[in-house]
């Protein structure tokens, strides 16, 4: 077996991999092999792709994505492989702080390889219709104005200087301002529709808009106002939990002012 770089070329040869429940990997794979900030990887074996995995480098922290063995090669040590070769592959590059979100299928394998639980994310779906209701007058679009305040905000609750992920979302970007201050934002068009927020008028006003429209929802367990405000405007808690896990230093973030996550491999 052999690990090397994936590629744009590679990716009609990884639809054999494609998990059950997941959105198209290949979009994602695709992805990660456009961004410079992103590692994608690929595991050769008899000149097929068995397995795949991607590192998402954030300066000092990183993410583990799309990690992915063949069913057929499934329970031969190769996950772990794959985990341990991005472990190194963040460590050489400065990472001190690795975080994945784990399936049920995946966690035994990262707990072996060092990472621990830090947090979990609660799944909910839409059974009843988002009852009429006014938008708060401080939703607007974001400007070049807000751009680091906006940045200045993601670092404080993720933790992370993800400056080079959201970058090409800013202009795309609904804030809530409040006398020239962002309190939070909202990205539509990134993986699952981040929000996050410092208050909780500002997170319940961008969740107002976004799940109008929106039926399903993912955010941490932590956040409880969140939870509650989406259970007494029509959603209902499904069985699915996923876990959030930290390999290294800690990522000092602040779940509870998340009010939906990027999606598994950004947190």
């Amino acid at each position: 077996m052999d690990i090397r770089p994936l590629t744009l070329q590679d990716l009609p040869s990884t639809r054999h991999l494609q998990p059950d429940g997941w959105g198209d990997i290949t979009i994602s794979l695709m992805e990660y092999c456009l961004q410079s900030f992103c590692m994608p990887i690929k595991v050769i074996f008899k000149n097929k792709i068995i397995g795949v995995g991607a590192l998402i480098l954030h300066q000092n922290s990183a993410w583990l994505g799309h990690i992915i063995v063949e069913q057929s090669y499934r329970g031969q040590g190769i996950g772990y492989m794959i985990v341990s070769y991005l472990i190194d592959l963040a460590t050489k590059n400065g990472a001190v702080s690795i975080n994945l979100i784990a399936t049920d299928l995946g966690a035994p394998v990262y707990k072996k390889a060092g990472f621990r639980v830090v947090g979990s994310y609660q799944f909910l779906k839409r059974e009843r219709l988002w009852p009429q209701q006014s938008l708060p007058d401080q939703l607007k679009p974001s400007s070049l104005a807000f751009y680091e305040q906006i940045h200045k905000l993601d670092q404080e609750i993720s933790g992370e200087n993800r400056r080079e992920l959201i970058d090409s979302h800013l202009k795309q970007a609904v804030i809530f301002e409040h006398e020239g201050m962002v309190e939070g934002y909202y990205f539509p068009k990134l993986g699952q529709g981040p929000i996050y927020a410092k208050t909780e008028r500002a997170g319940l006003g961008l969740m107002s808009l976004k799940y109008s429209g929106t039926d399903a929802a993912i955010l941490p367990l932590d956040n409880f106002v969140g939870l509650q405000f989406l259970i007494n405007n029509g959603f209902e808690v499904k069985d699915t939990i996923a876990i959030r896990m930290t390999y290294g230093e800690d990522t000092i973030w602040h779940p509870d002012k998340i009010f939906s996550r990027i999606g598994g491999n950004y947190g």
